[in-house]
């Protein structure tokens, strides 16, 4: 399959940190009575994972600059449609987040969600924009010699049996796109196995049930760190320094593709008060750029690109991703909601 670049996710160093200009950090004023109770973030993937990580990371700093509770709930399921449901029963008031992410964009051009991502909601902050990389288990002596994994034995295990290395992925386009992209790039074929659960998807690499897995660094650091498992390749144009002896698909085999990130954002209702979505919008960014926060960030391999852009610059991000998917779904043969055919 030909995959074409979805420039939307190449995003320009240093974009986000305009989000922050203009922002009085230091005193910001509330609307009113709002919030005068806990507010509820509705995370679409399962817990554990990157998602829900990094809603975890951000409810302490809310909680004390709002002066309320901030809850998460978990709603998993769907590739991330499970969710919307309740979402869309709750009162557009701004005691409801959504947490989801790039997968907006792509599922709303898919047809498999009807929520546009700046019309029918609005973009409050991205919190997460991570690159991605592929992970084997330590002890597969096929990929791994001397404690050292090799993108090379992976690639040649590939190609000497079509179609039987066996890739724990998530049915999210980003995702499936990227791997279309390294097997056209490669060589070779998969058999890709999806799961909607973090905890399965790491799982069936480190019990040894499945070849290799695709996931955001950050997001399986710990693995990383307790021997579980391995990184072998990094889908970006240099080696990342958290991982600075695995190869990189640009430096050391000279693909010239700007890849796609995971992206993490919450968003409020578009009937949301203007006056909640702009202090929404300056507590989001107050939080980010705590203490304790930026320790997250740095803990789990976050800070390899600039993960913050306001809402203004989310607001455009996604734009841009509901046209450029579309094209590039309409380029591959996929399927695309029938009032963008």
């Amino acid at each position: 399959m030909k995959v074409k670049t979805v420039s939307t996710y190449a995003i320009a160093a240093g974009m986000g940190l305009a989000g922050f200009a203009g922002i009085a950090l230091a005193d910001i004023k509330k609307p009113g009575d709002y919030p005068k109770r806990p507010i509820t973030i509705i995370v679409c993937f399962g817990k554990g994972g990157g998602s829900d990580q990094a809603v975890a990371a951000m409810q302490g700093p809310l909680s004390k600059i709002m002066g309320v509770k901030v809850n998460k709930v978990n709603k998993p399921g769907g590739g991330g449609v499970n969710c919307l449901p309740d979402f869309q029963q709750a009162p557009a008031d701004g005691y409801t987040i959504l947490q989801h992410g790039d997968g907006m964009a792509s599922k709303y051009v898919s047809g498999d969600m009807d929520l546009h991502p700046t019309k029918d909601l609005t973009p409050i902050a991205i919190t997460n924009v991570a690159p991605t990389a592929m992970f084997v288990n330590p002890k597969d002596d096929r990929f791994v010699s001397g404690g050292v994994a090799s993108w090379d034995k992976v690639v040649a295990y590939a190609k000497a049996n079509p179609g039987k290395l066996n890739v724990s992925n998530i049915n999210v386009a980003m995702e499936l796109a990227t791997m279309g992209k390294v097997e056209e790039f490669f060589g070779f074929t998969t058999k890709q196995v999806m799961f909607d659960k973090p905890a399965q998807r790491y799982g069936a690499v480190i019990g040894g049930k499945l070849d290799v897995l695709m996931e955001q660094p950050g997001d399986v650091i710990k693995h990383v760190q307790a021997g579980k498992l391995l990184p072998v390749l990094a889908i970006w144009p240099d080696r990342f320094k958290v991982f600075a002896d695995t190869k990189a698909t640009g430096a050391d085999y000279g693909l010239k593709w700007n890849p796609l990130l995971r992206i993490r954002s919450f968003w409020v209702k578009s009937d949301t008060p203007q006056e909640i979505k702009d202090y929404l919008d300056a507590v989001f960014a107050k939080a980010y750029q705590g203490d304790d926060h930026q320790a997250f960030l740095k803990r789990k391999a976050l800070d390899i690109v600039n993960s913050y852009y306001g809402s203004k610059d989310m607001t455009k991000i996604f734009d841009d991703a509901v046209a450029t998917y579309a094209k590039v779904f309409k380029a591959t043969g996929q399927r695309v909601r029938k009032d963008m055919q």
